[in-house]
């Protein structure tokens, strides 16, 4: 089991626009793919091509990277998902905050921007897919944003 210690300091942030989408990594930038039926192409931290897709209706995150899939279904509470044979919690994203924990541990801490969600800290356990949970978070929060505005 990994300990508090190991968590990196990477950024890994979301830029979600009108006409483009991408990924920066420590600053680096890719350029995410919209495809069809609402699916994202995220460049992989890995060799491959992850995807991911926000289901609105059904507030539901699916995530196909090259080394396995999760699904990720939204609940008031106890929102949880399996990666790797360990199972997270999705904290509440109320407040610009977004938080994964294992346990009552944060494996991964980042904030609510205007084009996405910016991760400041993430644990290498989850590094295989930052990516896609930087593109899945921002697509929910920008959901949500708009579910706000048009009420």
């Amino acid at each position: 089991m990994q300990s508090g210690s190991d968590v990196e300091n990477v950024i890994v942030e979301s830029k979600l626009g009108i006409l483009r989408d991408r990924v920066l990594v420590d600053g680096r930038e890719f350029a995410v793919q919209r495809g069809r039926h609402g699916w994202r192409s995220v460049p992989g931290s890995r060799e491959g091509i992850g995807r991911v897709r926000y289901d609105g209706w059904r507030d539901r995150l699916s995530i196909q990277s090259p080394i396995g899939s999760i699904e990720i279904r939204f609940r008031w509470r106890h929102t949880t998902f399996a990666w790797r044979g360990r199972v997270y919690r999705v904290g509440s994203m109320l407040g610009n905050r977004v938080t994964l924990f294992l346990g009552d541990r944060p494996v991964a801490v980042g904030k609510i921007t205007w084009s996405g969600v910016r991760f400041e800290m993430m644990d290498p356990e989850l590094r295989d897919i930052e990516r896609e949970l930087a593109v899945g978070f921002g697509l929910r929060s920008q959901a949500i944003a708009m579910a706000v505005a048009i009420h």
